[in-house]
């Protein structure tokens, strides 16, 4: 059963049995190709950091010790991303200007998601596979994340050499689609206006830290 259009769900990163990073969205369209879901400008999301600042990108849950999910303001614009109902192991996520114009894609390496449903509160869960891929306008592509990739490989609650290898072969298969100008690098969506009424809580709903969907 899909999520109804205009509902809240939440988006959960997971790491090592714990949230690594979670966010509140509305649901644009749940439908045959995949979930998609609208994030407004200047909402919060919360993500693992250390008391000094660090987070995931600065090392694995391990070498960081002691950590907190914190709260933090989202820079820049509006983003609506789209996870396909095929299963495949990556959303794509549509990156909009302040004005609402269109900005780029961003690729994120993942886990294919899991949903759930509580009643009062739902949503999806995935694991970060650290590399992504970002899409200007006219296609063009540029990997991110290389380094931390490498970084993490072999280490505890990540991947091996093999996981690593798949993970970068998850990418090449989105880039052909990117080169091909194919679904959903085609304009599909990058003309879209949200509705005034999608809008996120300030705050998480009870129930926002259940168990990972597996």
């Amino acid at each position: 059963m899909g999520f109804e259009a205009g509902r809240t769900v939440l988006r959960r990163y997971w790491r090592g049995g714990r949230i690594s990073w979670i966010g509140s969205y509305v649901v644009v369209a749940d439908d045959e190709r995949g979930l998609r879901i609208w994030q407004p400008a200047g909402v919060s999301y919360w993500r693992l950091m250390t008391p000094d600042g660090r987070t995931h990108h600065d090392g694995t849950i391990d070498e960081l010790g002691p950590t907190e999910l914190t709260a933090q303001p989202w820079i820049g614009g509006p983003v609506m991303p789209f996870h396909p109902a095929d299963g495949s192991p990556w959303s794509v996520w549509w990156f909009f200007d302040e004005q609402g114009n269109f900005d780029n894609w961003y690729v994120n390496l993942e886990d294919p998601f899991r949903r759930w449903d509580d009643g009062g509160v739902a949503g999806i869960d995935t694991a970060d596979h650290a590399l992504d891929i970002v899409v200007a306008p006219d296609r063009s592509w540029q990997w991110k994340d290389e380094d931390e990739l490498a970084a993490k490989t072999g280490s505890r609650h990540y991947w091996d050499a093999a996981g690593a290898a798949t993970i970068r072969e998850n990418g090449l298969a989105v880039i052909e689609l990117i080169e091909a100008g194919k679904f959903p690098f085609d304009g599909t969506w990058c003309d879209l206006r949200p509705d005034p009424t999608w809008q996120v809580p300030a705050e998480r709903p009870p129930g926002w830290d259940r168990p990972q969907a597996v």
